[in-house]
């Protein structure tokens, strides 16, 4: 590596230190505060991540501060900040506030923050001290990358003037590029209205970093809301982290989406990266987890001479802002930082009185501690008030008249989310707060039409959540850890069972492996086997109309209502409007009996244990509380 050297002064050669502060993934985490159950989160909160932040800087001279996307929705203070925009369009969003304080130098763009509109996000970053960029969402496509028209700069180069610790002073001129996954065109096409474009992550760091360093940039740090996938590139691939790693020309990678903490020797493994070094293809990268629980730092060792600036060595790691503790309970490890909790202490009380307010009544108990194993209440409520609006929206189409279903996930069933990752609503009455906590995305909802075979497929894929199952064994896990929640889509209104002791047809990126294989049994609508050809509407959202969880044939093209409702509010305004809900559960899925003695293991809530009497028709067993503060639990076939 060999950079044109700013300054001939033999004075300012010699070894530099610059360290890179990362954040990613914060979804309007701000505060250590969990708006869906109204009490902290000790693992949560820029706040919190600040104030490791300000130490880290203190304890070298030169640094920067970088962020890689998703930062503005994710919670009820980024829906209520949204919600207000309209008639305050004067005051500074309250992530972007919070930013501010923290002293940011730059962010990129990730798939999140056009959730809420191009209005809100350009007033947003209009605020933001800092930078924001994007190399890969554009206005206008050109002949090539280099010739597009960009929604914001591409790139910018950091003008810095690093200091060591003999004295010496020496310029760099660090270039940051940013990346999004260019799905985003696709999940988010109604909202976008054809108005955002993108292009391939690895062919735009092809034509952009040789301009990044024509233009002077003496290193390439790539800010690419992308994580780890495949290591060969494919056509527009989503998590790109491992072939960009590969573009000449980049120096470090800060990398996001997939929300963990990197490095971190329990995660992968995946081709040419080394997760307890933190490098990929032996360039240093981070990843900082989700929410603010982590902080991502990579110390780059530079080295100025007469032929310019180089890289001596690294060192990547991650800083938490909470630990677990024996008993399985968080314990912040830093306090909030001041500056920060001023920023958004407005419209965090302003959250608060929001998500209090009630909406309706439940004679049930909402819960998806079991949500991945059987049919429960909680989805149920959502399937219901999906059901009534489609019902609702096709009187008088052509399609009215066709059997009326309804697909859902449960999006908060733990995993990366942690043991508090649940929905848990008791009986009496349903808050604003338990709407979020029920529908946590602000999707808008979707009807696609779609047949049989279509529907058989649809269900294949949402089995991919399972790992397949040896007979006679029960030390086994059930849960494959690379498949989120979201990507496990029930469907209401028909009846099946999915049989775990079968190989699955997909694997948990949505990439068919075994075309012949079937998980899905008994698949039937009123009592009847479903005929492949026969049609039927289904209620969705747009990320998985649009092709969201690599789903076959949801690509947009079967959708025939796209309206801009969010899902969240049919169900509130179902609550609402029906008094006092009885969701019951129908166990409309099941999964299929297997041998005698073959079990396996699944970790959920620890307040599960109060739910094990519900109607679930299965043997599960309590095992014993997780070091992550989960509960292991046993289910017998």
């Amino acid at each position: 590596m060999k950079h044109t050297a700013e300054s001939s002064a033999s004075g300012a050669f010699g070894r530099y230190r610059l360290r890179i502060l990362a954040t990613s993934d914060l979804h309007a985490y701000v505060m250590p505060y969990d708006y869906t159950w109204d009490q902290p989160l000790h693992s949560a909160g820029l706040a919190r991540t600040t104030t490791l932040i300000r130490a880290a800087r203190a304890e070298v001279q030169n640094s920067i501060l970088v962020d890689c996307g998703d930062f503005l929705e994710g919670n009820s203070l980024a829906d209520k900040a949204a919600e207000d925009a309209p008639s305050d369009p004067g005051r500074c969003h309250p992530v972007i506030a919070a930013m501010n304080a923290a002293g940011y130098d730059v962010a990129t763009l990730g798939n999140h923050e056009f959730t809420y509109g191009l209005p809100l996000l350009r007033g947003a970053i209009a605020d933001a001290s800092f930078p924001v960029i994007s190399a890969n969402a554009v206005t206008r496509l050109g002949r090539d990358p280099g010739d597009d028209q960009h929604f914001c700069p591409p790139t910018v180069i950091l003008e810095k003037r690093l200091r060591n610790g003999a004295g010496a002073q020496a310029p760099l001129r660090i270039g940051v590029i940013g990346f999004l996954p260019p799905q985003v065109e696709i999940w988010e096409s109604k909202l976008l209205g054809g108005q955002i474009r993108t292009r391939d992550i690895i062919d735009t760091a092809d034509a952009w970093v040789p301009r990044l360093r024509a233009s002077g940039a003496d290193i390439v740090l790539a800010l690419c809301h992308s994580g780890f996938g495949p290591a060969m590139h494919s056509d527009r691939m989503e998590n790109a982290a491992i072939p960009l790693a590969k573009v000449d020309g980049i120096d470090a990678i800060v990398a996001g989406h997939i929300h963990i903490p990197f490095p971190n020797a329990d995660a992968g493994p995946w081709p040419y990266v080394d997760s307890v070094i933190g490098t990929i293809h032996g360039k240093p990268a981070v990843m900082s987890g989700f929410w603010g629980s982590h902080l991502g730092i990579i110390d780059l060792d530079l080295r100025f001479g007469p032929g310019g600036w180089s890289i001596d060595s690294f060192a990547a790691s991650t800083r938490p802002i909470a630990r677990r503790l024996a008993s399985g309970a968080l314990r912040p490890l830093v306090r909030s930082d001041r500056a920060v909790v001023r920023a958004v202490r407005c419209c965090h009380t302003a959250t608060i009185a929001h998500i209090r307010r009630p909406a309706g009544k439940t004679e049930t108990a909402l819960h998806t501690y079991f949500a991945r194993l059987a049919d429960c209440a909680a989805l149920q409520l959502v399937h219901a008030a999906q059901s009534d609006w489609l019902a609702t929206a096709i009187q008088g189409t052509a399609h009215e008249g066709l059997p009326i279903l309804s697909a859902a996930s449960p999006f908060k069933s733990g995993g990366r989310g942690g043991p508090q990752y649940f929905t848990d609503v008791p009986r009496g009455d349903i808050l604003l707060r338990h709407i979020a906590d029920l529908y946590v995305f602000p999707n808008s909802i979707r009807a696609v039409r779609v047949n049989g075979a279509d529907l058989h497929d649809w269900l294949e894929r949402s089995a991919a959540q399972f790992r397949q199952l040896v007979p006679g064994e029960t030390d086994q896990p059930l849960f494959d850890p690379e498949a989120p929640s979201y990507n496990f889509d029930v469907i209401n209104g028909i009846s099946y069972e999915i049989d775990l002791g079968s190989p699955s047809r997909y694997d948990p990126q949505g990439d068919l492996v075994r075309p012949d294989a079937a998980r899905i049994r008994k698949l039937r609508h009123d009592g009847a086997p479903i005929d492949p050809n026969a049609w039927f509407i289904v209620a969705t959202n747009n990320f998985r109309a649009n092709g969201g969880g690599s789903y076959p044939g949801l690509d947009g093209s079967k959708t025939i209502l796209e309206p801009l409702t969010l899902n969240s509010d049919v169900v509130r305004k179902y609550v609402s409007g029906t008094g006092d809900l009885r969701p019951r559960v129908c166990h409309n899925w099941r999964l299929s009996a297997l041998a005698p003695g073959t079990g396996g293991w699944f970790d959920t809530g620890l307040n599960a244990r109060l739910h094990l009497d519900d109607d679930l028709g299965l043997d599960i067993q309590p095992v014993r509380d997780t070091d992550e503060g989960f509960l292991r639990c046993l289910l017998r076939f």
